[in-house]
């Protein structure tokens, strides 16, 4: 579980630098999808919920590194509103993989008859799904879309907080 909270990090925080047209990702996506697909394996057996979004977090790992290069050389901005399309699918899929992650943790608890903190998870992960989508919806009102990223940040270092907690239950009672 190391792996895919790391995978986490690198994917829900981005630090970007803008030279002109130009975005280098300082922390890449792609990486941290790489990072999930490792602790996916790592967590092959555990639960079926792991290895049902394996594909989508290669998909993902291939599709956020040809977007990592897109920004590099400054295509990205010449798409125009299509780029919000690739952010709405980006982040939609991204859910569906944290979901699905959530998911096994509790499927986990069931399994090893143990508390891994999956009831809480899966609670923050509804508020990161709700401010995310609400922020999207909200992009033609500049207020309700810095209100949106503001409440999406918090949430997401909520979750990020909760999951590390579930990772510590996990080494401590499944993992001795």
């Amino acid at each position: 579980m190391g792996n895919v909270f790391i995978g986490f990090i690198l994917v829900f925080l981005d630090f970007n630098l803008d030279i002109g047209s130009s975005r280098i990702g300082l922390i890449p996506d792609f990486i941290g999808y790489i990072y999930i697909l490792k602790g996916l394996e790592e967590l092959d057996g555990e639960s079926t919920f792991f290895m049902k979004v394996k594909p989508f977090v290669t998909g993902m790992a291939v599709y956020s590194g040809i977007l990592y290069i897109m920004d590099l050389f400054g295509i990205s901005v010449s798409l125009g509103l299509f780029t919000y399309v690739l952010a709405f699918v980006s982040i939609a899929i991204s859910l569906y993989i944290s979901y699905n992650i959530v998911m096994g943790v509790i499927d986990m608890e069931g399994k090893y008859n143990t508390t891994l903190n999956g009831e809480r998870l899966k609670s923050t992960w509804t508020l990161l799904a709700v401010f995310n989508i609400l922020t999207i919806v909200s992009l033609l009102t500049p207020l309700l879309t810095i209100i949106g990223i503001i409440l999406s940040f918090i949430a997401t270092i909520i979750f990020l907080v909760d999951f590390n907690n579930s990772k510590k239950l996990y080494y401590n009672t499944v993992i001795k």
